[in-house]
């Protein structure tokens, strides 16, 4: 079967929608741009445009924190289970990273449409 002129307007309209439609899509599950560090003590703003290491002061020991690349991770706690640091790096808005036993929440603040599952 051979595309006709029409077939081939059409085609190149639909190619063309998708391509001005791409940077909408992309915006809208983007990362965000700070991380809300809370613990014990209060709370406070990370930049994740920035690479950055930052000590948090938990009830039960301290939690280093690591910005890099745009996401936020635990890298080492004093908690038995290691949930948080086993977590790895977030990045993307409304993704939590929780030391349970420390009292220490890193949350990605951002209003982008996110998923919220992930499958491997």
């Amino acid at each position: 079967m051979t595309m006709t002129r029409g077939d081939h307007i059409f085609v190149g309209a639909l190619v063309a929608a998708a391509l001005l439609a791409w940077p909408l899509v992309a915006s809208a599950g983007s990362a965000g741009d700070t991380a809300l560090v809370t613990g014990p003590t209060g709370a406070s703003r990370v930049s994740l445009g920035a690479d950055s290491a930052l000590v948090v002061q938990g009830r039960i020991g301290e939690v280093d924190v690591l910005v890099e690349g745009g996401a936020v991770s635990v890298v080492e706690a004093p908690c038995s289970d290691q949930v948080c640091v086993h977590t790895g790096a977030i990045s993307a808005s409304g993704a939590v990273v929780a030391c349970v036993p420390n009292g220490v929440v890193i949350r990605i603040e951002g209003d982008g449409l996110e998923y919220d599952a992930r499958i491997r």
